[in-house]
């Protein structure tokens, strides 16, 4: 109540304001240039418009005024009702409630007492308890006893009490005697218990009644708590809208006062250029900054007249048919950029003209657009700019080609020159290439050595190609810098729209899938995107999510080779094999282990395949094969791991297998790059006391000073040469090149892929040591070789 009262007073405080704001006209809402004449009539007329808002505001303000007081009184009387109810329910209802349930309680309790009592014949216990639950009946009673309306029933619960008190008494003495008197102690409990529940109604009809009154003054509470909230609630409404008719009665002084104030200011003051213009044209306002504006641009600062549109009579009609009745166009004059804002007011029949000088703005515009659509170092289009031009040829279902340009070895050029000398070599390489391009053919720098060459037509094989000629020669020649002469070559992957996609993502996706293709050619640099290039693609990665699973389901497994020692003739080791079988299909190795190497799966396969091998040599020595040699393939990618050593030394150690029964056989590959690192990587392996040998030898890139420098202990001759030896004299003699060698060298050897007798004929005629292949023996599972070892055990001596 004190705060709608409060509201009240504060709706007729407004008034004082009101008589301000009416002396104050002369310092802030009349402009100064007004005579002192004009500034008395104008408070007379703003008296005259006051006083009636004035009038109707404090008899709104009164009424609410003694409203509230009605209120306040309405109010006051429910809340001495709501009082008075609590009162009678919280002094009187609820302890009556509660005694009824206590004395219900207390008679349950009498009760168990004396049957406890029957039980255990304790009379201490019997005499302390019954004394206290009498007590405390006796205390919950008074407050039925206090009221005046239960004294019928109090007298009915005071008589079955004392008869309960009479029957507790002879149940004691009754149990003080030595005679057998059983059956009437039993006849006394009974009587205890039916008085108990002879009580129980008298105290449920006290309960109802009690909860008949205390519902009834909650009803009743509920009904006064009503009434006050409506009366509230409507008085509240009535505020509200006294509150807004004063409001609407001030806003509207304040805001004609404050309009003349803001027109008369605004267009004065304002930093943009304002014009009125009349419906024929004519400049009846132009405020200063017009001057200002004209001469900066160098004209006559009182010929407002230019800064209109050239076509402004003719705009008339276009404005008319707009929904808001304006426009907004740009100009330019004198080299600045002018936004133009034309609005029209329809009952004048006049225009307001809005001027912004955007030139900066719009330099900024063209700032931002350069930066993010063009490639800084070369100013060419960059990916952005690209997508946004292959979206605008797809919906407009031109047919066109797209040609992605990489140069090769980028990392390399990067890691050997620097990144600022490559960076100068790409941007001699982007101005040769777009010297080279038909005029025709648009030129993107999509990434940091990656170029896009686009096509308004779908060329043929035969002019991509010439295309390809066209740019190679120029490209591939010496580019020529500032840090010297170099050399570059390039890839070209191409995608003809709509045959190989319309989207620009899958368009790109597809140019690059040519282009991984083209890099790979040995004999072309350019590849037209094909759909199986896609779909081989996504059966390598899906065949990559199936070997990273089936690392885990335990789908790889391994088998052996044996290998024959043609001079000592008996198995003198075998060569471990990794094997792949997913949903009862065997994956062949040609196939999954290049994705292996690839995606970098072949380093946790490797680890197990070594210490699986470790294990099963083991294995192996612990029945008796004590010399059989274990030769485990290392790829590249696991060989170069900085824990390969490591790794092979915990394999070593967890199998307890003699570092003299493993062999790694490293592929050619390894030896290309970093010989000093790949010297001291094979010590690190030799000091370790295994054996390591050269695995295809004579097909990758080795040479002699390798095999002299590398601690190689094996040459492994490739199963290619040995394939057609026993008919092909080249391959005969580059077998009997490489045996010969080996022998100078002191290398042991070993021919893998031997099939044939011939071969084998072949090989000990020019002292081979060593044979792996069909011929002997295929790969077996563990089981299989073990059988296979028992068999050759009694005829060639195995271990």
């Amino acid at each position: 109540m004190i705060c709608i009262n409060v509201l009240s007073i504060l709706i007729l405080s407004y008034q004082r304001p009101l008589k301000q704001l009416t002396s104050c006209t002369d310092g802030i809402f009349l402009p100064q240039r007004l005579s002192v004449k004009e500034r008395e009539e104008t408070e007379i007329s703003m008296n005259s418009i006051v006083k009636p808002y004035l009038l109707k505001a404090s008899l709104f303000a009164g009424l609410a005024i003694l409203m509230g007081l009605v209120l306040s009184a309405i109010v006051y009387q429910s809340t001495v009702k709501v009082r008075n109810n609590a009162i009678d329910l919280v002094e009187y209802r609820i302890p009556i409630l509660t005694s009824i349930n206590e004395l219900i309680s207390d008679l349950s309790e009498q009760e168990r007492i004396i049957y406890e009592y029957y039980r255990s014949q304790d009379d201490e216990i019997f005499l302390t308890e019954a004394q206290q639950v009498k007590q405390t009946f006796a205390m919950h009673f008074t407050v039925i006893q206090a009221q005046p309306a239960f004294r019928e029933q109090a007298l009915i619960i005071d008589a079955k009490q004392e008869q309960i008190v009479r029957l507790f008494d002879q149940f004691y003495l009754a149990m003080q005697l030595d005679e057998d008197n059983w059956d009437d102690m039993r006849a006394i409990l009974r009587q205890i218990s039916q008085l108990r529940r002879d009580l129980l109604p008298t105290l449920k009809l006290i309960e109802q009644q009690t909860q008949v009154t205390v519902e009834q003054g909650h009803q009743k509470t509920l009904w006064q708590m009503t009434v006050a909230h409506w009366i509230v609630v409507a008085y509240g409404v009535f505020i509200v809208l006294v509150a807004a008719v004063v409001s609407w009665y001030i806003r509207q002084y304040i805001l004609a006062q404050a309009k003349s104030t803001r027109l008369a200011l605004f267009s004065q003051q304002n930093p943009n250029p304002i014009i009125s213009v009349n419906n024929l044209g004519e400049v009846t306002y132009a405020n200063p900054a017009c001057a200002t504006l004209l001469k900066t641009v160098g004209f006559d600062p009182d010929e407002s007249q230019l800064l209109l549109p050239s076509n402004f009579l003719p705009l008339r009609q276009e404005i008319a048919q707009q929904t808001n009745n304006s426009l907004v166009l740009e100009r330019t004059l004198a080299g600045r950029i002018l936004q133009i804002s034309i609005y029209w007011h329809k009952t004048l029949d006049a225009y307001d003209i809005h001027i912004k000088d955007i030139t900066e703005h719009r330099l900024a515009e063209q700032e931002i657009n350069q930066l993010a659509f063009t490639r800084q170092e070369t100013q060419l289009p960059n990916l952005y700019r690209l997508n946004e031009r292959l979206t605008g040829l797809v919906e407009q279902e031109v047919k066109f080609s797209l040609g992605v340009i990489a140069i090769r070895h980028f990392d390399e050029k990067v890691s050997t020159f620097g990144g600022e000398v490559v960076s100068v070599l790409v941007q001699k390489f982007a101005q040769v290439v777009g010297q080279t391009l038909p005029t025709s053919v648009e030129f993107f720098h999509i990434s940091e050595y990656e170029f896009v060459v686009l096509c308004r037509e779908s060329l043929s094989t035969l002019q991509l190609q010439k295309l390809v000629k066209r740019i190679s020669p120029q490209a591939e020649q010496a580019l020529v810098t500032q840090y010297g002469e170099f050399f570059v070559e390039c890839d070209f992957g191409f995608v003809l729209s709509p045959v190989h996609g319309v989207e620009p993502d899958g368009l790109l996706k597809n140019a690059h899938i040519a282009l991984s293709i083209a890099s790979k050619n040995e004999h072309e640099n350019y590849c037209l995107f094909d759909p199986k290039f896609a779909n081989e693609v996504q059966k390598s990665a899906l065949l990559i999510d199936k070997l990273r699973q089936a690392v885990l389901a335990n789908e790889i497994f391994l088998v052996f080779q044996p290998q024959y020692s043609l001079t000592a003739e008996k198995i003198t080791g075998v060569e471990t094999l990794v094997r792949w079988k997913h949903q009862e299909e065997i994956i062949s190795p040609a196939d999954f282990i290049p994705l292996a190497e690839k995606s970098g799966l072949i380093v946790p396969i490797g680890q197990w395949i070594l210490e699986q091998a470790c294990y099963f040599a083991k294995s192996l020595i612990t029945q008796g094969y004590n010399d059989i040699v274990v030769a485990v393939n290392v790829s590249p990618r696991q060989f170069s791991h900085p824990q390969f050593v490591q790794t092979v030394k915990n394999a070593l150690q967890l199998s307890g297998l003699p570092a003299r029964n493993l062999e790694l056989e490293i592929t050619e590959g390894v030896f290309m790059h970093q010989e000093s690192n790949t010297i001291s990587l094979l010590q690190h392996l030799k000091n370790l006391g295994v054996e390591l040998s050269i695995d295809d030898f004579g097909t990758g890139y080795s040479s002699l000073s390798y095999l002299k420098e590398f601690p190689v202990d094996k040459l492994k001759i490739d199963q290619s040469f040995i394939r057609e030896c026993h008919q092909n004299e080249e391959d005969r003699a580059i077998v009997n090149t490489i045996v010969n060698l080996s022998k100078n060298l002191g290398l042991s050897i070993i021919a893998e892929g031997v099939e044939k007798k011939q071969h084998v004929e072949f090989l000990q005629s020019i002292g081979c040591d060593e044979i792996q292949g069909y011929w002997f023996a295929k790969p077996l599972s563990e089981n299989s070789l073990l059988k296979f070892l028992a068999d050759k055990s009694s005829l060639t001596g195995v271990g």
